[in-house]
């Protein structure tokens, strides 16, 4: 009877030790499992900061340099070409006292030839750094951006925003909305073959969105990714946003073309000075 009881207490004991054990073993295990999880988060959070910084300081040498080239197309082509101007003006007043009607006529020709080669330098220079953007902000920026390009082609673009008064907001959230406008609208004439593009800005407390649509021939979004046939263009439109933590998402509507909205998180806004007047305003369209 006696060492039946001492069995059970033995067999208990032991149970207990294996239980003890097996719980030791679980948590032990339970904690390297979570100790691994965060390690590996620590790592990934690393790696995708290094990537973005690396994304960051690319683009930031990208902007530096079309700066770098847009000033020297400024001081050195710029200038060179005004004083080439000067020159055939004054060789024209002596072209034209010698009475010869066919120098005459290339002088002229040259002359224009050189004052559209002046209005495509500035337009370049334009294009590299725009100005307007950092003198009046996002909205007058697209507004001269579509000017532009309504100039020199048949195409209709509409602009329209939730506001009328949009705030400004830092210089590299400004900048990477702009570029992302200028990018899809110019794949769009590109690659479209649309007539009608239509621009959409919107704000709200928690984010801003920007919508680009045409009636072109329009492209699918998931063959695209499957295939890895995005080419630079979107990819760099990609880049920018991982900067800022922004998204953008492609749709092909059922009515035919292509659309493309991104969005970027509110950043805190600093105070600004009221705008000046812009000869590039034009009456806004409130969604």
């Amino acid at each position: 009877m006696q060492n039946s009881e001492e069995l059970k207490w033995a067999l208990l004991i032991a149970s207990l030790a294996m239980l003890t054990m097996a719980f030791c073993m679980i948590s032990f295990v339970m904690y390297y499992q979570k100790r691994r999880f965060e390690e590996e988060k620590r790592i990934s959070d690393i790696e995708k900061n290094y990537n973005r910084l690396l994304l960051d300081t690319a683009l930031n040498s990208e902007e530096t340099e079309r700066r770098r080239i847009a000033q020297d197309l400024h001081d050195d082509i710029g200038t060179m070409l005004s004083l080439t101007k000067l020159s055939l003006n004054q060789l024209s007043k002596m072209v034209g006292n010698s009475g010869n009607e066919k120098e005459d006529q290339i002088m002229k020709k040259s002359q224009t030839l050189v004052e559209e080669t002046i209005l495509h330098v500035r337009r370049i220079t334009r294009d590299l750094v725009p100005t307007t953007l950092e003198r009046f902000g996002l909205m007058e920026a697209i507004e001269e951006f579509i000017h532009k390009l309504e100039e020199d082609n048949n195409l209709a673009i509409t602009f329209q925003a939730n506001t009328d008064d949009f705030p400004r907001q830092g210089q590299k959230l400004e900048l990477t909305l702009y570029r992302i406008m200028q990018e899809l609208v110019n794949n769009a004439i590109k690659h479209a073959s649309c007539s009608k593009i239509d621009i959409r800005l919107e704000i709200n407390d928690q984010m801003i969105g920007l919508k680009v649509t045409d009636n072109g021939v329009g492209f699918d979004p998931e063959k695209i990714k499957e295939n890895n046939l995005a080419g630079l263009g979107l990819l760099g439109i990609e880049s920018r946003l991982a900067i800022v933590n922004g998204t953008v998402q492609y749709e092909k509507p059922e009515k035919g073309g292509a659309s493309a909205f991104a969005q970027i998180p509110m950043m805190p806004v600093s105070d600004s000075k009221p705008e000046p007047l812009h000869p590039f305003r034009r009456e806004r369209v409130n969604i």
